[in-house]
């Protein structure tokens, strides 16, 4: 039987483990979004699978720094203006912070190049006092494949 508490999920192109007692979501805060799911208890706690079109051949094809600049949308930047007071701690205007906690590179045993990435980010109203946040990325066959799982700090 299955103990780990997870199902295994194919999607087109890549599986996941989904956590037993979370389900899917129709939200979808962005493009590419093609697999979303809340834990049932608290949707703070979520994984996404984003797919997206790829003029790539490998994921190293740009610098991890780069790379994770250029999925900044998805940790929550934005590009509206924020006007603030230094709020919770931020610099004036700023809202939110994201802390790179590690990156790894590494190759499946098929020699598919990923970046990892643990992320902690904070906002100004404290909500959970942070998420955590763990991201994988691949490119294979023209597709830009992100994984990102979120938890809440407390």
């Amino acid at each position: 039987g299955n103990f780990t508490g997870a199902t295994q999920y194919e999607g087109d192109g890549y599986s996941v483990a989904l956590p037993a007692n979370w389900g899917p979501s129709k939200e979808k805060p962005f493009p590419g979004i093609d697999l979303r799911y809340v834990d049932s208890f608290d949707d703070v706690n979520n994984l996404e699978v984003i797919v997206q079109k790829s003029s790539k051949g490998s994921i190293t094809d740009s610098s991890p720094s780069d790379f994770l600049n250029s999925i900044g949308y998805i940790l929550g930047e934005t590009s509206a203006k924020v006007e603030s007071k230094s709020e919770g701690g931020f610099q004036p205007n700023k809202a939110a912070a994201a802390s790179v906690l590690s990156t790894n590179t590494r190759k499946d045993a098929n020699g598919k190049s990923y970046y990892e990435y643990e992320l902690l980010i904070r906002t100004a109203d404290g909500n959970e006092g942070g998420r955590h946040q763990l991201i994988s990325a691949a490119v294979n066959k023209g597709n830009l494949y992100v994984l990102r799982v979120q938890a809440g700090d407390k």
